[in-house]
């Protein structure tokens, strides 16, 4: 594969701080090590840190990627779940003024290999299991110079972390250049569920001020989940009061004695993905709280979780959608855990079913559930909570604004104006963002647009607004099935399958059809002690949908596959259903 060369000043942005060093992830932590050096940072089984611990642990790595040549600039990929070696290794990187890039711990090695390759990584820390992926693939990267590699079975070209973390002090690293807010601060690579992935680039403003942001407007818009005294400390105020003044207390020293430590996180989804990445550094740099992570980080076990719930004393659970969701309902109805200390689950990523938040919520009489909106692209968290007192569970939905810090509208992607309300169009963002693709200035302009004269990122949620300025999410402009000139969102079709009492899962593709272009196919999975036909399934749909989107074929599997983070992964799930339901297309019956 060709790939061209890129550099970061491309991309470079200039800001009127841009000269400090404030709004960088070392910054952040240097201050976290000074202010609360006592209080836990990370927790994973046995194994727990205090922020001047961690901070230490990071200065010997940082020294080790100094003394193997590792500069400013320079890109240190990290593969593997989570684990505290992937946020020392996220930070030390960090600190020097290198730039982490993340990598799926479950790509094959031809996609590491494009991952390293577009990235132009000089390093890869990995976890053993990655060991033989690399080796395979690392005689075509003539870039990468060091391979350190963490857990049991080392192999014999790859340089030992913990052996190698030993051999350094844990003081302040000591370089040539300045690490600032302008700097190349992380590249990070999208799923890429439609091909290869995406890298998106950062710089330390949009990256470390931007989650700033991100907490702000979260707690903003479901203030009932703020830590008490953050509450208290804002007054009766309006909702774009509290997030800015929210923004401006995050990352200091104040928050950081006022809460840090206080909330312990368990992130049980895998860090290598958006939705856990933003979440856990948000709660990380903004506030100081305690992450907590599983023994087996992969693959996900609901039992370990409950049980790291119940004797950890976690306040919160950050997950997405009902790939994680329904093995914890499930392990919840046949187990008993103490769960007094959890206040809230965050689902993010993906739609979480109504009808398992409902049952979660019948289970579990005090904790607040919350959806959140986001992207990869920017640093942005649009979120609204459900308790058990509410009879209805609601959808998300977002409050569309052209002004203040977190700037939201929805689109006619054709000629740039606001919809009207009950139209259809396009979720545009216009606040903390990435500066563009890697290596694909093309991708780059048609994603960050400017209309007047401010950038805005074309997110690729579609959906409506209502009369009180509220944005609707119906689905994913990319997944859309056009089926004989009609759109059907899977996620719609989605939604109201998994409300069969009989199905524990389901995913929605379109698949090439003769007649209609693409037949709208939905693959199941049913409950262990459950039955149900093809035919059933369709019957369910009829009424509650219109009758174009109702499902013409139907695959019933024992397992619905999806990807480490949750996320459904449409294009294999397409092949795969093309593959099942017959190898020539132009046979296949559609069920009436």
């Amino acid at each position: 594969m060709m790939i061209e060369n890129d550099t970061f000043e491309m991309y470079r942005q200039k800001y009127a701080d841009g000269h400090k060093s404030n709004n960088t992830w070392g910054k952040r932590l240097e201050t976290l090590a000074k202010v609360i050096p006592d209080g836990f940072a990370f927790i994973q089984g046995e194994r727990e840190l205090t922020w001047k611990q961690f901070d230490g642990g990071v200065n010997r790595l940082a020294n080790s990627f100094l003394d193997l040549g590792i500069e400013k600039e320079d890109r240190v990929a990290i593969m593997g779940f989570n684990s505290i070696e992937w946020v020392e290794t996220y930070f030390a990187a960090s600190k020097i003024g290198a730039v982490p890039v993340n990598v799926n711990a479950r790509f094959v090695p031809d996609e590491v290999r494009y991952i390293l390759e577009d990235s132009d990584s000089v390093a890869v820390v990995l976890e053993a299991d990655a060991a033989d992926r690399i080796n395979q693939i690392s005689g075509y990267l003539p870039l990468l110079k060091h391979k350190i590699v963490w857990g049991n079975d080392v192999s014999t070209d790859m340089l030992d972390y913990g052996e190698l973390m030993g051999g350094y002090p844990d003081t302040k690293p000591e370089f040539d250049w300045n690490v600032t807010n302008e700097d190349f601060s992380f590249l990070f690579y999208t799923g890429g569920t439609t091909g290869y992935p995406k890298g998106t680039v950062w710089d330390g403003e949009m990256r470390v001020r931007g989650l700033d942001m991100m907490l702000a407007s979260a707690y903003g818009g479901s203030p009932d989940l703020m830590n008490p005294k953050i509450r208290e400390s804002m007054g009766n105020v309006d909702k774009l009061t509290m997030i800015n003044k929210l923004s401006n207390m995050f990352g200091t020293p104040i928050i950081y004695r006022a809460i840090g430590s206080s909330i312990r996180t368990l992130v049980a989804c895998p860090l290598f993905h958006g939705t856990a990445y933003q979440a856990n550094f948000c709660n990380i740099g903004c506030a100081g709280l305690t992450s907590v992570y599983l023994s087996t980080s992969h693959p996900f076990k609901a039992k370990e979780l409950w049980e790291t719930v119940e004797e950890k004393k976690v306040n919160s659970i950050l997950i997405v959608g009902d790939a994680f969701a329904i093995p914890m309902v499930e392990e919840l109805e046949k187990g008993d855990y103490d769960l007094s200390s959890l206040t809230s689950i965050v689902s993010s990523g993906v739609i979480w079913s109504p009808k398992i938040k409902k049952r979660m919520l019948e289970l579990m009489q005090n904790v607040r559930l919350a959806d959140a909106l986001g992207s990869s692209e920017v640093s942005s968290s649009f979120s609204q909570s459900s308790s058990s007192g509410e009879k209805d569970i609601q959808k998300l939905n977002v409050k569309l604004t052209n002004e203040g810090p977190n700037p939201c509208r929805c689109i006619n992607p054709n000629t740039g104006e606001d919809v009207k309300p009950g139209e259809r169009g396009e979720f545009i963002y216009g606040g903390y963002m990435a500066l563009g693709y890697w290596k694909d200035p093309k991708k780059t302009a048609k994603a960050w647009r400017v209309i007047g004269d401010k950038r805005w990122f074309f997110v690729g949620d579609e959906g409506t607004v209502d009369e009180g300025g509220y944005f609707h999410f119906i689905g994913r402009g990319p997944t859309v099935i056009n089926t004989g000139g009609e759109k059907v969102y899977p996620e719609e079709v989605e939604e109201i399958i998994k409300t069969n009492p009989n199905v524990r899962d389901a995913a929605v593709v379109g698949i090439p059809d003769e007649k209609w272009g693409e037949a709208v196919t939905a693959i199941v999975e049913l409950k262990a002690d459950k039955r149900a036909t093809e035919e059933e399934i369709i019957e369910f749909c009829r009424g509650k949908m219109s009758g174009y989107k109702k499902p013409k074929h139907v695959l019933l599997v024992d397992k619905l596959p999806r990807a480490a983070a949750g996320k459904l992964e449409r294009k294999p799930l397409g092949e795969m259903a093309k593959k099942e339901l017959g190898k020539s297309l132009s046979n296949l019956k559609p069920i009436p």
